[in-house]
């Protein structure tokens, strides 16, 4: 076993090493990756990002900046005549890039895709594209959108990436080796993929924007987080995205700059009201106040994380600073008190026969969720409730069946609309519904509110319509908000153009998502 594991630090040594010389001319990055995606394809890779950055090989209509505001991208512009008619003009003279035109015929194709009710297990976001009536090409640089309802926060979903229909069409989604190998019309190229090394892209030449700074992306497949910091200290690695509490080893390091960067990733616990547990609103209002978030913060995320009371960041322009608590213990006691939940003889509170006793799942592949069960269960001990932490291998073994049937360490969050994440989750539309709504939650007045609130213009009207949103949400615990987690990178110092922006939930040290959003804006000083 071993020299298994000494073989396996060489290679990636010498997979580094043999290219040092390159890395010193300028002009390439290397990016250390926690995990390997399995595919390249862009559509599902985004899932609940709202398509928040993409693989580099592709564009879509729209696309978020710096201040995750929507501009142009593959369109040049567009206009709303009425609030189900959007008309894209393209830009023209954009390439594939195996030199092929692109058109407003790729557009119709992309959407059509989406919405055709074939392919939802090749691009699981599709469901939120019913909401589409109509893609209509009026030109070869327009296209025309008609949807069947207004809905406010629909326009950041038309920044999904568009595929190219001179090679997909006709082919089977389910096994074309183009997620292998795609052909984009975007800033870098696809150029190799060592399975289980690297992955390589090269900056496009013939790109419509401004072209790349950084000739060659390489991103490096490096599982062990100790390799990725050696590497990075030594310099043969450029950027590499660490756990929160990794962060102090490397405070004061050479050449490294560390960058804690906000999420809005929120960590909760799942409490399906379908369990006799949790069918009482007082148990859920109690779990809540029971959490010393703050101490989880410090501890667990080493600082890099702020208390949650809700589903959106203080920075959200949404958030209601009157759903804030602090940890009350006597309080929780209180509740489960008044609602005849009494210890019993083992000290667990019981009623009706029905004990306050859970597994608590978490997936064993996060280290946080596993730590964050434990602390969330040395809380609820000391109100009389037993909660047992328990992993699960990895998301096949926690699956959604087992998710929407279990209390579980989960993490959800948008950066964008605040529609976005809120409506799935609670809406009782979507109990039922893949992933969404796990606890099975059902208060008509949060459908009504969040219905009003994605067909809502008026900002105002908007943010005070989420406020009472909120305060309903905070009152019920649902899914008792923990903490909004921070993304920490640490990267050389020597790399210009980097600029941190509000992170999404599912950002795992992957390929997109993550710091590495405007790769193609960054330089490296020689």
């Amino acid at each position: 076993m071993i020299k298994k594991i000494i073989a396996g630090v060489f290679l990636v040594l010498l997979l580094i090493g043999t290219c040092g010389l390159v890395y010193a001319d300028g002009k390439t990055v290397v990016i250390g990756l926690s995990e390997e995606p399995t595919d390249l394809n862009p559509i599902r890779s985004a899932g609940n990002a709202v398509f928040y950055d993409v693989i580099k090989v592709f564009n879509g209509l729209i696309k978020s900046d710096n201040n995750l505001e929507m501009i142009g991208d593959l369109a040049s512009s567009w206009e709303q005549p009425d609030p189900t008619t959007i008309i894209f003009h393209l830009r023209d003279g954009v390439k594939w890039h195996d030199g092929t035109e692109f058109t407003a015929d790729d557009v119709k194709f992309t959407y059509d895709l989406m919405t055709s009710g074939e392919n939802v297990a090749i691009f699981p976001t599709s469901g939120e594209y019913s909401i589409i009536s109509s893609v209509d090409v009026v030109d070869k640089n327009t296209v025309k959108f008609t949807l069947k309802e207004a809905s406010v926060p629909f326009m950041e979903w038309l920044a999904l990436p568009i595929l190219p229909k001179h090679i997909l069409a006709g082919q089977d989604l389910s096994s074309t080796e183009f997620w292998q190998k795609p052909v984009g019309t975007g800033p870098y190229v696809f150029d190799s993929w060592n399975k289980g090394e690297e992955i390589i892209f090269k900056a496009n030449p013939n790109y419509f924007g401004d072209k790349p700074k950084i000739e060659t992306v390489r991103y490096i497949i490096l599982p062990d987080e100790n390799s990725r910091i050696n590497l990075l200290k030594s310099g043969d690695v450029q950027a590499i995205k660490i756990l929160p509490k990794s962060s102090k080893a490397l405070e004061g390091q050479a050449g490294v700059k560390i960058i804690s960067n906000p999420s809005a990733n929120w960590y909760g616990i799942n409490l399906p009201y379908i369990l006799p547990q949790f069918k009482d609103t007082a148990v859920h209002q109690a779990i809540a106040y029971a959490l010393n978030k703050q101490l989880m913060v410090d501890t667990i995320f080493a600082g890099h994380a702020v208390p949650a009371y809700g589903p959106y960041r203080k920075e959200s322009w949404v958030y209601n600073p009157a759903i804030e608590f602090n940890q009350d213990v006597e309080k929780a006691k209180k509740l489960l008190d008044d609602a005849g939940w009494k210890p019993g003889k083992d000290g667990i509170r019981e009623k009706e026969g029905v004990k306050l006793e859970f597994e608590l799942l978490y997936v064993a592949t996060s280290e946080e969720r596993k730590d964050l069960a434990v602390a969330v269960a040395s809380d609820l001990e000391k109100i009389g409730i037993r909660a047992i932490p328990t992993s699960k291998a990895n998301w096949d073994e926690l699956n959604q069946n087992v998710f929407h049937n279990n209390a579980v360490i989960m993490a959800f969050g948008s950066p964008f609309d605040p529609d976005n994440n809120n409506y799935q989750i609670y809406h009782s539309s979507y109990i039922g519904n893949g992933w969404n709504n796990p606890a099975g939650y059902n208060n008509p007045e949060v459908d009504r509110l969040l219905e009003q609130g994605r067909t809502t213009s008026d900002r105002e009207e908007r943010k005070k319509i989420y406020g009472q949103y909120q305060k309903i949400l905070s009152e019920d615990q649902p899914t008792p908000q923990i903490l909004f987690s921070n993304y920490v990178f640490a990267v050389s110092d020597k790399l210009t153009g980097l600029v941190p922006r509000m992170g999404p939930h599912g950002s795992m040290g992957g390929i997109n998502g993550e710091l590495w959003w405007n790769i193609e804006e960054w330089d490296i000083r020689s």
